[in-house]
């Protein structure tokens, strides 16, 4: 949920801050876009650290510098220095965005581990419900408020609602002080002492009783299989970064590998790139006025309004307003998301997983297609919704069949670098909407719409 409100969240907070920064539209592009810039430049260097020092002691110390910059960067007053602590964010939400997923998979054996990742990236439907309904108390008329506190910096209602965002954070951090470190990481570096002492504990929390001697010795065989020599580093750490990941790029791993980062890139344009604009987009729709009628998605949003009344005075200055009509919209989009999260758990214990993600992306691609053409307010909007919220969902289907493919020893890496495709794909998507969607929204909505065809066929040819 952390990680979501971090990214996610800049979709409502951004549009709310034009009028204080007096951010352009590209400008607003590069803000809602500087989170997963930060999460592509700090990613494959948290799934280094990780290999190294442990899941649960990157995650302590990521949540709570995260925290910091975020709660920094609601207090900026310019374009560039909320561009910075945005970016700085993104560098420190890297680290929760995917160790978490392997710190809990490691707490699980592979016949579960799909069904647990997919209940984990549920929340994420809580944290896309979660945004919307605190910013629809926050952009009440009982909360429209401004206090000068400094020459430049004016308290407004967007700011206190940034700051809810990290209470997910806070919250996680004082759980996570109570959690052992993963027993797989402690056996991987060696420490049997350490992983036995941390099995015991899951053993007593799920049976009760403490491990049996049959118990104790398939551990001590399993620490002998799994645990990596250390060697010594190199004194180029990027060359030592480098060869680290090597393993993933050879046999067996490199087919599978490769082709699942070329979908990542895809779903995360799709679930990220565009999503992230979602929320303005409802809300420009619901504040036009005048007729919606027999109009498509991109008349509704482009087609200027022709007022009854033309203003003849050529020095009309037009107030900027960043009101909110959109968090019905967004509710629902959460909403439909904790849906999907279900029914595709459900599905996994029914239906290969590959199939899943074949007809997932098919009906997305229609969705998308669908979008441009209708014209019913309803079909519209549940058109948008499907066509951004499979694929985000796919994301954990395909984290979580990644996680099953690739050893210990290599997890968090494998992890951190196709999630680092995704964000790109988050990165290209949410510019290329914001550059060209005001121009060229039909061309740009078809081209969007082609992509999870183009996944779907690589799916079709990946060992799911």
């Amino acid at each position: 949920m952390f990680t979501i409100h971090e990214t996610m969240g800049i979709g409502i907070i951004g549009p709310a801050s034009v009028c204080d920064m007096r951010l352009n539209l590209m400008q607003l592009a590069t803000i809602m876009a500087a989170a997963f810039l930060g999460i592509i430049c700090s990613s494959y260097f948290w799934g280094y650290i990780t290999d190294k020092m442990g899941r649960r002691w990157i995650l302590l110390r990521t949540i709570s510098i995260c925290n910091i910059c975020a709660l920094l960067s609601m207090f900026m007053v310019s374009f560039t220095s909320f561009f910075v602590m945005r970016f700085l964010t993104g560098i420190f939400v890297a680290g929760p965005s995917f160790v978490a997923v392997t710190y809990l998979s490691e707490f699980c054996n592979k016949q579960i581990l799909a069904r647990v990742v997919t209940h984990m990236y549920m929340f994420t439907g809580f944290a896309m419900f979660y945004c919307p309904l605190v910013a629809s108390f926050f952009f009440t008329s009982f909360m429209d408020f401004e206090v000068d506190v400094l020459e430049m910096l004016t308290l407004r209602s967007w700011r206190f609602l940034g700051c809810t965002f990290m209470v997910p954070g806070a919250i996680a951090f004082f759980l996570l002080l109570g959690m052992p470190e993963s027993p797989k990481f402690l056996f991987m570096i060696g420490d049997t002492q350490g992983g036995m002492a941390v099995m015991e504990w899951v053993s007593m929390k799920n049976t009760g009783h403490p491990l049996s001697p049959d118990q104790v010795a398939e551990l001590n065989k399993f620490q002998a299989a799994t645990e990596v020599k250390r060697q010594r580093n190199s004194v180029n750490i990027l060359q030592t970064m480098l060869s680290d990941a090597m393993p993933l790029f050879r046999k067996p791993f490199v087919g599978f590998y490769v082709g699942s980062c070329a979908v990542m890139f895809t779903l995360g344009l799709l679930a990220n790139g565009l999503g992230i604009w979602y929320a303005a987009m409802r809300n420009r729709i619901n504040m036009r006025l005048g007729s919606k009628e027999d109009m498509t998605f991109c008349n509704i949003l482009f087609t200027p309004f022709r007022d009854i009344l033309q203003e003849s005075e050529d020095d009309l200055v037009v107030m900027c307003n960043d009101g909110f009509k959109g968090f019905n919209d967004s509710l629902i989009l959460g909403f439909t998301y904790i849906l999907l999260y279900n029914v595709c758990w459900l599905l996994l214990f029914l239906v290969p997983r590959k199939a899943m993600f074949i007809v997932a992306l098919v009906m997305s691609s229609t969705c998308g297609f669908a979008l441009i053409f209708v014209t019913n307010y309803w079909v519209q909007l549940f058109s948008f919704i499907f066509f951004i919220a499979l694929p985000g969902v796919l994301i954990s289907l395909l984290g979580g069949a990644l996680l099953e493919y690739v050893p210990t020893y290599v997890r968090a890496k494998a992890l951190c670098i196709s999630l680092m495709w995704c964000r790109w794909g988050a990165v290209v998507g949410a510019i290329m909407v914001g550059a060209y969607v005001d121009t060229n929204c039909e061309i740009t909505l078809l081209t969007i719409a082609i992509l999870p065809l183009l996944s779907a066929s690589i799916e079709g040819f990946l060992p799911l």
